[in-house]
């Protein structure tokens, strides 16, 4: 076992605590013994260690949304109820990438702010971390099986936290390291007749400025429609974080917090606010977004229902799971997650940082120790 450093590794992890304080209040010390503790490389880091956090979120649409997942289907995403009618949703592909994003945006702001260098000083992070950080989320190129293609930007850099905890594949790579982040359908409880609204847009040719093309004025058809979710129609489901330290469990609910753009043309439509109104710390998945939108949809029989009714209701659902866990109900979590000054933020990036580098370490270890006699 290699053991961690101590003097900066120490102060973090009161800072670290001193945050939990801040956001869970009196259930701080049962949140902080339930989080995984990683104190040195250990082949032990490798294996499931049964700890899974439920976190129940509300998203609010703050403009129209353009929920759309099949690349022939112009019409929003819905999914059937129990109740018999059909209501938007959100696949968690959508929420999986926008959140990871937001995660890397606040990764590259701290780098470039001089956390590269805190990284190169770091007893855990020295010589682990590159030195230039240019993790990013893109499509790569097209290649044939087994065609190797040089390309600007490599994509997952497979060791930040980031690619720690969303998970990453390569093709280079001994292993793959599968997302300890897990979500389900995010569902509005309200039908599709309600939530939904079809508006005609005008698409203006970039050079000209007009609708028109060529100097003999033909006519480009340039009128179009889009199927928008409309502002206010709430959407309720619940994120998944698998064996997770408690600077992973801050730093990913952070950057839950601070996603603000969801769907398509985020540039025109897609702002949003997250609400986290539960976390429930328990050794299993406990319930779904699915259940929770019909049970709200039975309850209200299909009329429209406000963002503040969902929070609610959410609140009042989740109350029976007490006795399954750590249960933390809290209206205002997300609030407070976005409000947390940035020397906090700071030090759960550094402390996230070291995560990863254990963590990577020791399934190095546990592939190689694997893999003898093969």
């Amino acid at each position: 076992m290699v053991p961690v450093g101590s003097g900066s590794e120490v102060n973090g992890e009161e800072v670290l605590k001193d945050i939990c304080k801040k956001l869970f209040g009196e259930k701080c010390e049962d949140v902080v013994k339930w989080c995984v503790k990683r104190v040195s490389e250990d082949i032990r880091n490798a294996i499931p260690r049964g700890k899974v956090a439920n976190v129940f979120i509300v998203v609010e649409p703050l403009s129209r949304l353009l929920i759309r997942h099949e690349a022939d289907v112009l019409d929003v995403t819905t999914v059937p109820t129990y109740v018999g009618v059909n209501v938007p949703a959100i696949l968690n592909t959508k929420l999986h990438a926008v959140v990871r994003r937001q995660m890397l945006a606040m990764l590259h702001e701290w780098y470039e702010r001089g956390g590269g260098k805190k990284l190169e000083k770091d007893s855990i992070t020295k010589g682990y971390a590159d030195r230039t950080y240019t993790c990013v989320v893109r499509p790569y190129i097209r290649r044939e099986k087994g065609e190797k293609v040089e390309e600007a930007v490599a994509g997952y850099c497979k060791k930040c936290p980031a690619c720690m905890i969303f998970g990453y594949a390569g093709m280079d790579e001994e292993y793959n390291v599968k997302s300890r982040i897990e979500g389900d359908l995010y569902v509005a409880p309200v039908p599709e007749n309600y939530a939904c609204v079809t508006v005609t847009f005008n698409a203006v040719d970039d050079v000209t400025k007009t609708t028109y093309i060529g100097v003999g004025g033909e006519r480009t058809g340039a009128l179009y429609q889009l199927r928008l979710v409309e502002v206010g129609v709430p959407f309720v489901g619940k994120v998944v974080l698998k064996d997770v330290t408690l600077a992973e469990l801050l730093l990913t609910m952070v950057a839950m917090a601070r996603t603000s753009r969801i769907g398509g043309r985020t540039t025109h439509f897609g702002e949003i606010k997250i609400h986290i109104p539960a976390v429930l710390l328990s050794s299993y998945e406990i319930d779904s977004g699915y259940e929770i939108a019909n049970a709200i949809l039975q309850e209200t029989g299909g009329s429209r229902v406000s963002p503040e009714d969902v929070l609610n209701k959410v609140v009042q659902y989740v109350n029976k799971y007490s006795s399954r866990g750590t249960l933390i109900v809290d209206r205002d979590l997300a609030e407070k997650l976005r409000n947390l000054p940035q020397d906090g933020i700071d030090t759960l990036i550094l402390s996230a940082w070291r995560d990863a580098a254990l963590f990577k370490r020791s399934l190095d270890r546990f592939v190689h120790k694997s893999g003898e006699g093969k």
